[in-house]
């Protein structure tokens, strides 16, 4: 991908991870006294699925773009470029298997 590609889609990312975030952590504090059956009716909810999908995903799509160009620009050695590589992608796959027994 190239710089400027990167540069515009970090922006979008994080144009969107601005409202997300403030509704995330809103949805968190309003229902911090809530009961365990209320809370599960509110994440039934299509519109707090919809968003929490949204905020899970761009977050993490927003994340990944910054540390591959934190490896591009500052790893320089081919084995620790590597490593972190790898490191990521094992990250990736753990959140996104995690993200689904969250959201049910």
């Amino acid at each position: 991908m190239k710089g400027s590609t990167k540069w515009y889609w970090q922006r979008l990312s994080a144009f969107i991870l601005v409202p997300t975030s403030y509704w995330f952590v809103f949805f968190f504090v309003n229902n911090l006294e809530a009961s365990h059956s209320l809370m599960l009716n509110s994440l039934n909810n299509f519109f707090v699925k919809f968003f929490m999908i949204l905020f899970f995903f761009v977050a993490i799509f927003h994340a990944r773009l910054g540390l591959v160009t934190i490896y591009q620009d500052y790893f320089h050695e081919d084995k620790v470029r590597l490593y972190s590589r790898l490191t990521d992608i094992l990250l990736l796959l753990v959140i996104l298997f995690i993200l689904p027994v969250i959201l049910i």
